[in-house]
C-alpha cells in the first residue's frame, strides 16, 4: 500500500465501555485485597484512546448511565482525546464493572454487565451517516456477547460500513469464538466483511483449528481480510497481507498487567494500516504499543502508550 496522510475523519469503536477495579497491590487476589484502585476501561475504551494517542481522532459509540462511575468514565476518555459525542447516557442505568486481579501475569476477570447500559445497545443505535463518516470502524468480538441486541448493532454497523467503502477491523474474541452457534456465524460475517483481524494465536486457532501462526494467518486471510496480525503475546506477532506471513519480533519489557495489551496492539495496526505503511512497520510498530502496554496497571493513562514511548521501544531494539 502506498504510505499516505492519516485520516482526518475519525476511526469508530462500537461497544462497551468500563469501570474496572484492581487490587491496589499488585499480585493481590480479589478476596484478599482490601483497597482497590479504579480505572477507566473495557476493550473499545482502550482501543480509542490509543488510536487518539497515535493521532488520528477516535470516537466511540456506546452507552453508559447516569452514576458516577459512568461519569468517571467519560472524563478518563476526554482526558484521552477521545470524542464521546456518540455515547449515550441512560438515566435508568448504570455503567458495567469490572473487577480483576493479576497473579504470576495471568488475570481473572469478574463482570458486573446485567442490565448495565451497553447491554441495550441495539441496531437502532447504528446512524447510517456516523458510519458514513467514518476514516475506520472496529468492533470489539466481546461488543457480540454482552447481549442479543448489541450483537445485531455489531452486525449492522459491520454491514453498513462495508457498503459505504468504510475500513472495518474486527478483533475475535474467544468468550465470542466459543459462544453460541449464532455469536459464531456472527465472527464468520464479521471475518468475512473485515479488512483488518487481529486475534491472539489462540482465537486465530479456534477460528481455523491451525496450532501454527503462520498457516492460520493464512486461514483468516482466505476468508477476505487484506491484513492479518495473529498476535504471539511477547514473542511478536505473525503478519500477512499480500505474499507471504511475515513474523514481527516482539520487545523485552518487564509485564506489570497485560490486560488491554491486545486493544493497543490492534488500534497501532489500525493507525499503520490507514498511513499505507508496509508490514514491517507496522508489525514493529504495533508490537511496541502492545508491549508498552503491560508495563503499568489499567488501560488509559500511564498504561496507554504515547508514541514517543512507542519510539522509544522500537529504537532499544526488538527481540532477535
Amino acid at each position: 500500500m502506498p504510505e499516505q496522510t492519516p485520516p482526518r475523519a475519525p476511526v469508530l469503536v462500537l461497544g462497551e465501555v468500563l469501570t474496572e477495579f484492581m487490587p491496589a497491590r499488585l499480585g493481590e487476589t480479589m478476596s484478599g485485597a482490601v483497597h482497590f484502585d479504579k480505572f477507566a476501561g473495557g476493550a473499545p475504551a482502550t482501543y480509542a484512546a490509543q488510536i487518539a494517542a497515535c493521532g488520528p481522532p477516535s470516537g466511540i459509540i456506546s452507552k453508559v448511565g447516569e452514576d458516577p462511575f459512568s461519569t468517571f468514565l467519560l472524563d478518563a476518555l476526554l482526558d484521552a482525546g477521545v470524542d464521546v459525542s456518540h455515547i449515550a447516557r441512560l438515566p435508568d442505568r448504570q455503567i458495567g464493572l469490572c473487577i480483576h486481579q493479576c497473579i504470576d501475569q495471568v488475570t481473572s476477570l469478574i463482570f458486573y454487565r446485567n442490565d448495565s447500559a451497553a447491554s441495550t445497545l441495539g441496531p437502532d443505535d447504528i446512524d447510517a451517516a456516523t458510519i458514513r463518516s467514518a476514516a475506520a470502524l472496529h468492533v470489539p468480538g466481546t461488543t457480540m456477547q454482552i447481549s442479543e441486541s448489541a450483537m445485531a448493532a455489531s452486525l449492522r454497523a459491520i454491514r453498513l460500513a462495508r457498503e459505504e467503502g468504510v475500513v472495518v477491523s474486527f478483533d475475535p474474541n474467544a468468550r465470542t469464538i466459543l459462544g453460541s452457534q449464532e455469536t459464531g456465524r456472527a465472527t464468520e460475517e464479521a471475518l468475512a466483511c473485515a479488512d483488518v483481524v487481529t486475534p491472539t494465536l489462540e482465537e486465530a486457532a479456534a477460528i481455523t483449528g491451525q496450532t501454527d501462526p503462520f498457516a492460520a494467518a493464512r486461514e483468516l486471510r482466505a476468508r477476505g481480510p487484506e491484513l492479518v496480525a495473529v498476535t504471539l503475546a511477547a514473542e511478536g506477532a505473525v503478519l500477512l497481507a499480500d505474499g507471504e506471513p511475515l513474523l514481527c519480533p516482539g520487545y523485552e519489557v518487564e509485564v506489570v498487567e497485560p490486560t488491554g495489551a491486545g486493544d493497543c496492539h490492534a488500534a497501532a495496526a489500525m493507525v499503520g494500516y490507514l498511513s499505507g505503511w508496509d508490514l514491517e512497520r507496522l508489525g514493529l510498530f504495533a508490537n511496541a504499543a502492545g508491549a508498552h502496554a503491560v508495563t503499568a496497571m489499567g488501560h488509559l493513562g500511564p498504561a496507554l502508550p504515547s508514541l514517543e514511548q512507542i519510539a522509544a521501544l522500537q529504537e532499544r531494539g526488538h527481540r532477535l
